[in-house]
């Protein structure tokens, strides 16, 4: 129960977010999930990935850099989205934090991933607020 009661206060607070920096228009690539770091951490952030025009035009360049066709590409395919970090309020900072960045709709670790696309996160990478 308290779970969905996180889940749900976690897809309110991202919505409100995306909506004020303008990232209205979406298609949802992945649910919105949690994550912790350790089991007695308590750091704890939710995860979740959207397609867009620009995440379509980065794709396209991307797959034009590494040599692939971009001819069935759609905004339910595409394999750079945004991802959408976010941090539920802490007792010493009472709101919630969010990051979005460029990157491929695979969940890699950052030693997974090829130069360009650590560039990309690197060169989208912003703070919500």
């Amino acid at each position: 129960m308290k779970t969905n009661m996180e889940l749900s206060r976690a897809k309110a607070a991202m919505g409100i977010m995306l909506k004020e920096n303008n990232y209205v228009q979406r298609i949802p690539r992945s649910k919105i999930m949690k994550s912790e770091s350790g089991p007695f951490s308590g750091i704890v952030w939710y995860e979740y990935t959207f397609s867009n025009a620009q995440t379509l035009a980065e794709s396209k360049k991307y797959l034009k850099k590494i040599k692939r066709s971009d001819s069935n590409l759609t905004l339910k395919n595409c394999p750079i989205v945004y991802r959408v970090i976010l941090r539920p309020p802490t007792k010493s900072f009472k709101r919630w934090t969010g990051q979005i960045y460029l990157d491929t709709n695979r969940k890699d670790s950052a030693y997974g991933r090829s130069y360009d696309i650590q560039l990309l996160n690197d060169r989208s990478s912003r703070v919500l607020n």
